[in-house]
């Protein structure tokens, strides 16, 4: 299985239109062949002490993947050939890392 983990900046003031339009493209995504999962998060205070300083304007994008092909199919599908520029224009900042089970 593969994870992909995005991590992405949003625009002041912009939160609420941006998970507006996630909130529309997740259905599409999660009806994938190959999609395991597809999670947006938002950070919250806790206790642990290794946890990053917070910040309001970030969101992660937790995704799960049966293989490579079916990332790369995500990638080339037409919901995020639309929804991805739209998507960009509402970021300050992305960078995603991607990760293999070993366990």
């Amino acid at each position: 299985m593969l994870y992909v983990v995005v991590t992405m900046t949003i625009e002041e003031g912009r939160m609420e239109e941006f998970l507006a339009l996630c909130g529309q493209l997740r259905p599409l995504v999660l009806a994938e062949r190959g999609c395991i999962g597809y999670d947006y998060v938002r950070e919250k205070d806790s206790l642990l002490p290794i946890q990053e300083t917070l910040d309001r304007n970030r969101i992660t994008l937790i995704e799960r993947w049966e293989s490579p092909e079916a990332l790369a199919a995500h990638g080339a599908s037409p919901h995020m050939k639309a929804f991805g520029p739209r998507l960009a224009l509402l970021r300050t900042g992305v960078s995603a890392r991607v990760a293999e089970t070993l366990f």
